[in-house]
C-alpha cells in the first residue's frame, strides 16, 4: 500500500465475494484483505471496506430493514469510480450480471456510464477524455 487512505467507506452487503470479485473485475480495485465476513479494497488513496451481516451491529438503525429480504442495501447510494476505459468496464459489468442504468455516454471533458451491482449498490464509471 502506497498510501494511506484519506478516504474509507463502509458497504454491507449480502455476499462479499461477488461485491469484492465485482469491484476489482470492473473498477479494478485492489483486494487487501478477505476474511469470511469483511473485504478490504483499495483504489489510490481511498478504500472500500465490505461488512457481511454476520459482523452487522444490530444497533444500526436501518439493521432490521436491511435485514428484509429484498431491500437494497445501497438504496440512496452512489459510488464513482474512475477507470481506463468506461466502454470496456461497462461491458464487463453487465456480462456479470450488472444492471444498466445511464450507458456509456460522453459528458464534457468524461465519459461516464452507471450501473446497479451487487445489492443494489449504483456505480458510475468514468474516465477523463
Amino acid at each position: 500500500m502506497d498510501e494511506t487512505p484519506i478516504v474509507s467507506v463502509a458497504l454491507w452487503t449480502t455476499d462479499i465475494p461477488a461485491l469484492a470479485g465485482f469491484l476489482s473485475g470492473v473498477a479494478g480495485l485492489s483486494l487487501i484483505e478477505d476474511y469470511p465476513g469483511y473485504a478490504r479494497l483499495q483504489a489510490w488513496n481511498a478504500e472500500i471496506e465490505l461488512h457481511g451481516d454476520d459482523d452487522a451491529d444490530r444497533r444500526h438503525p436501518w439493521y432490521q430493514a436491511l435485514a428484509r429480504d429484498g431491500a437494497a442495501r445501497g438504496i440512496g447510494a452512489e459510488i464513482r469510480i474512475q477507470v481506463d476505459d468506461v466502454d470496456a468496464a461497462f461491458a464487463k459489468a453487465l456480462r456479470g450480471g450488472a444492471l444498466s442504468i445511464r450507458p456509456p455516454t460522453v459528458a464534457g471533458e468524461m465519459s461516464l456510464a452507471t450501473i446497479m451491482g451487487p445489492d443494489g449498490y449504483f456505480f458510475t464509471l468514468w474516465s477523463a477524455r
